[in-house]
């Protein structure tokens, strides 16, 4: 069985990081209804990105500006265990979707609202995106190049480390709330966020009473990306391990080498990286993953996109998953990183069309057609009388 099954989730967030949390829950048997603004989430200008983040999910488009759309939320919000939203601090008071006003619906509700700087301080209402999130947050700043230009990374990390985030603090909420009977309102950080995943970094600057000069990692010769003969490249994951430096040198040729210890081997960044560089450059990279691998070596290949499917690894763990949703679109889906021994973990189903449920979900909190007709006429509710799609169930 799914643990979260007669779990409930109301989420009103957009882009990406309450979608992936309610993603997250949806996957582990949570019912999780999507609540829209007119127009739909902005991701949908996006279909790969927004299926990757959606599915398993049910769609009905409210304008929350009206005070009929607010009701329905209310009607909503008391038959659930979680309403996540991501506005920006103060706004969702303005459309009725905050804690305070949850919790009249529904005493024992939770309430997480993820924002870039948190619900106070000076940058509370300041704008950001991801990229700004990991700046403040010390991320950004960590890049081995004292007097270079920080590098974007190519994932947007802020965005999914508040999902995950904040999926981990609405289950410890539905923890305390079996335990104490309360709900809960939960204040989640973007930034914080961020600066959460560096704690390492930051504990070490603090230990040393200066800002480091590269990150812990990067001033190892053996712990890098190298490039091949193919013009592919590998990456070598040695740390302090003596035994696994002693296997690359045996693999290498490199015996002059084998008994430098870690600190020798430090004093000797440079030299080493160079000599390593120029023997990886002799060989092909798959040549070398398996080389390497046959001498118990950490390595790695460096994939693009388009290889992963065929890895042998995420290939027999079912990583990618191919959703056909009912207007016959298919969407190729990452599963989540874990398996159980009793409890079901699965993609939850496609994503939805949207408003798709939108007459299912109105139907269920006890609203007539005729009341469901007009709330579509008069634009509350996205349907087929304003140009959206309809649920055919």
């Amino acid at each position: 069985m799914n643990a979260l099954t007669d779990l409930t989730v109301i989420d009103l967030t957009t882009q990406i990081p309450g979608p992936y949390c309610s993603m997250l829950l949806a996957d582990l048997g949570a019912t999780v209804i999507k609540v829209e603004p007119p127009g739909g989430d902005p991701l949908r200008a996006f279909p790969p990105m927004f299926a990757s983040v959606n599915r398993g999910k049910r769609s009905i488009g409210i304008d929350l500006k009206t005070e009929r759309g607010r009701t329905i939320l209310m009607k909503l919000a008391a038959g659930a265990d979680i309403l996540l939203e991501g506005f920006r601090p103060g706004v969702a008071a303005r459309l009725g979707a905050d804690y305070e006003t949850s919790r009249t619906a529904n005493p024992s509700i939770i309430v997480c609202s993820i924002s870039g700087f948190g619900q106070d301080g000076p940058y509370r209402d300041r704008p950001g995106h991801d990229i700004n999130y990991l700046a403040l947050g010390g991320l950004l700043g960590l890049a081995d190049r004292p007097a270079g230009k920080p590098v974007v990374p190519p994932v947007l990390i802020s965005d999914f480390v508040s999902g995950l985030y904040a999926a981990v603090a609405v289950l410890a909420a539905l923890a305390y709330r079996q335990a104490t009977g309360h709900g809960q309102w939960i204040d989640l950080s973007m930034t914080e966020s961020v600066t959460a995943l560096i704690a390492p970094e930051v504990a070490r600057a603090f230990a040393s009473g200066r800002v480091p000069d590269h990150p812990l990692l990067s001033g190892l010769p053996h712990y890098d990306v190298f490039e091949t003969a193919d013009g592919r490249f590998l990456t070598i994951g040695i740390v302090y391990e003596d035994h696994f430096w002693g296997r690359l040198c045996d693999a290498l040729g490199l015996a002059e080498w084998r008994e430098l210890t870690t600190i020798e081997r430090t004093r000797r960044t440079d030299e080493i990286r160079t000599r390593l560089q120029q023997i990886i450059r002799t060989r092909s990279r798959d040549e070398w993953d398996r080389l390497l691998c046959e001498a118990d070596v950490p390595c790695g290949p460096v994939y693009r996109l388009d290889e992963l499917p065929a890895d042998p690894q995420l290939s027999h763990r079912r990583v990618f998953r191919d959703l056909a949703s009912p207007d016959g679109t298919i969407s190729r889906q990452v599963a989540l990183p874990f398996r159980c021994s009793t409890m079901a973990v699965d993609l939850a189903g496609p994503p939805p069309g949207l408003s798709e449920q939108g007459r299912i979900i109105l139907q269920e909190l006890g609203y007539t057609q005729t009341e469901i007709e007009e709330l579509e006429q008069g634009r509350i509710v996205m349907g087929e009388d304003n140009g959206f799609p309809l649920s055919r169930e």
